[in-house]
């Protein structure tokens, strides 16, 4: 019987959480009992006539011993004299709250399950003369027996240290010689020949340095390694959300951005790096395409021509000069992307303005991309590209009617070779005045 007892509370053991929790615990209960037989004698059940004090050690946060003292006082409704009855017991306990996952949906209330057996024994001295001292009892005087107890006691946590709680608990008396009343006939014979019931509250205090009882640990389900794979991945999804981030607010993704600090506003390259504007040349003293104007007062600079260096009053070169001085340039993208970084929304607004400026002016948005990928792939990006400056365009007041819109994929790239900062460039909506 000792080994099988042994292994049990040690498979309970097993089961239980290794966390570092406290174990011990002080109670009191106080309520009323009911239900007696053998008894010709009643008692209510709400009168304050039963009381327990107990002591409780959890091995671990499922299973625990508890050493409980209760007293009844079985007062009873018609004046017969009233039976004292005394009792010390151990008591297995469980901690269901754990055992059944209730701590799944709550973290306040929980419940215990205790059983077991001691000494208990009972006197009505107003009955029967006996010895006045209990443990020398004289046959009729005071009997004494077996009790086994099985109770049930939901719980409230106040806090980490107080607990209330109430508790409904059976008593079954081995080798109980009298009624409950001294009065019923005697019960001859072994075996159960008394019992009854007991409603109480009460509350538990806990001792320890821990920061929390056994009784409100909660066990994992999964297995260590189980929480250290959740672990692993979570910190996985962690660094991933980091580096698919962008933190300098650039357009360009922490895991290949070159230049993490960037300054709000500045225009940057596929790697995230500040493009820094190549130095203008000293116009008064180029004349590049030879016509006898310098480039600084030629319209035309490309071509040549006699009318303020332009072949004739309006050229292609004369308005894309138009549009650079009315601040309006290229608006380039990340490869794969039609997302708009907002360093270009000033060149966006600069269009709507000029529009605004020139009411019969109808104005060319042409959407490219670079050389990378096939044709349908590059036609449907460049198209994305010219609806979504289109539409910030409209939505910021242009007249929609008077956009020409294309996209022409990868067919007329404004630069030729194949490297990044090539790429980087002809991935644009371009801008020109329509004729």
């Amino acid at each position: 019987m000792n080994r099988l007892l042994f292994s049990f509370f040690s498979m309970i053991s097993i089961l239980g959480s290794a966390q570092d929790y406290n174990k011990c615990s002080f109670g009191f209960n106080i309520g009323g009992h009911d239900g007696m037989h053998n008894t010709m004698h009643t008692t209510r059940l709400y009168q304050f006539t039963h009381y327990e004090v107990n002591a409780r050690h959890m091995f671990n946060n499922r299973v625990g011993l508890k050493f409980d003292v209760g007293f009844d006082h079985f007062n009873f409704t018609d004046g017969h004299p009233a039976t004292n009855a005394l009792r010390f017991s151990v008591q297995p306990t469980f901690n269901l709250t754990d055992l059944l996952h209730m701590n799944d949906f709550t973290s306040r209330w929980g419940m215990l399950l205790h059983m077991g057996g001691g000494y208990a024994t009972m006197w009505n001295k107003a009955l029967i003369d006996g010895p006045k001292e209990l443990f020398k009892a004289e046959e009729g005087s005071v009997d004494e027996m077996l009790q086994g107890i099985i109770g049930i006691t939901p719980q409230f946590k106040v806090n980490e240290r107080l607990s209330i709680n109430g508790d409904i608990s059976f008593m079954g008396n081995i080798r109980q010689n009298n009624g409950f009343d001294f009065e019923a006939t005697p019960v001859q014979g072994g075996g159960f020949s008394g019992y009854y019931a007991t409603a109480t509250v009460g509350f538990s205090y806990y001792f320890g340095k821990a920061k929390t009882h056994a009784d409100w640990t909660y066990t994992p389900r999964l297995s260590e390694e189980d929480l250290n794979r959740i672990a692993a991945l979570e910190k996985q999804a962690k660094e991933a959300a980091t580096k698919l981030g962008d933190d300098d607010k650039d357009g360009v993704i922490n895991a290949v951005d070159q230049e993490t600090n960037t300054p709000a506003g500045n225009m940057v390259d596929v790697t995230g790096k500040t493009i820094v504007p190549t130095p203008a040349p000293d116009l008064n003293t180029i004349d590049t395409d030879g016509d006898g104007f310098v480039d600084g007062k030629d319209e035309c600079p490309t071509v040549k021509g006699t009318v303020k260096g332009c072949p004739e009053e309006h050229s292609p070169e004369k308005d894309a000069k138009t549009l650079i001085e009315s601040g309006i340039y290229d608006v380039m993208f990340v490869k794969g992307s039609f997302y708009i970084n907002n360093a270009y929304y000033g060149i966006l607004d600069n269009v709507v303005a000029y529009m605004a400026a020139h009411p019969t002016q109808k104005i060319a948005v042409s959407g490219h991309a670079d050389i990378e990928g096939g044709d349908a792939v590059n036609n449907k990006l460049s198209e994305s590209r010219v609806n979504t400056v289109v539409e910030y365009l409209t939505k910021k007041g242009a007249d929609k009617s008077r956009l020409v819109i294309s996209y022409k994929g990868k067919k007329e790239t404004k630069y030729a070779g194949n490297t990044l900062e090539v790429d980087a460039a002809n991935r644009r909506v371009q801008f020109a005045i329509v004729r």
